[in-house]
């Protein structure tokens, strides 16, 4: 079965069974005088409702960003994360100093940070290491591409990344491969 185009006459069964890149979604959305903003997941709940001939989704807007406080220039376990902060050079060499020297911002970071709410920096590397024991995070579901890379590397970890994106080449042009769940708040 070759993977249909992406009309209005596309009905919601074969929009969910294929995958979709972003600019192709967005393209969608604009011609159909759609908003062609957001996430992939937004644009996809976006154009299954457009297809199934239900209203929008609607989502909460987002409240502002907290103002952003200046990071100190000397950082130490007693550091209090200050609202805005990003994760910058700094930050990282701080992690690299007090966790190990192949340390990174994963997603538990990046989501303390997101609202730290008068955590220290020693709560933020307690975070950091929990998160690692605990093995690596799920990849949210807009990411396939990133949890095919994942999954394919554990399944053949001699791989070459061309094979790795040969096998999503081939997987994304398979109906249901990459089912879309959209999800309604």
């Amino acid at each position: 079965m070759n993977r249909p185009l992406l009309t209005p006459s596309l009905s919601p069964e074969n929009f969910r069974a294929w995958y979709w890149l972003k600019k192709e979604l967005q393209d969608f959305c604009s011609a159909q005088a759609l908003p062609s903003t957001g996430s992939k997941e937004i644009l996809s709940e976006r154009v299954l409702a457009h297809l199934s001939g239900q209203p929008l989704p609607t989502r909460a807007t987002a409240s502002p960003a907290p103002r952003r406080s200046r990071m100190p220039q000397v950082l130490t376990p007693e550091t209090v994360i200050g609202p805005g902060w990003r994760l910058n050079e700094d930050l990282r060499a701080f992690f690299v100093a007090h966790t190990t020297p192949a340390s990174r911002f994963n997603q538990a970071l990046r989501d303390l940070f997101k609202n730290p709410q008068g955590q220290t920096l020693a709560q933020a590397v307690a975070v950091y290491q929990n998160s690692l024991a605990q093995g690596p995070s799920p990849i949210q579901r807009q990411f396939q591409f990133n949890q095919h890379i994942r999954d394919y590397f554990e399944q053949h970890p001699n791989a070459t990344r061309a094979q790795a994106l040969q096998a999503w080449q081939h997987k994304r042009q398979t109906p249901d491969a990459l089912v879309f769940s959209a999800h309604t708040e």
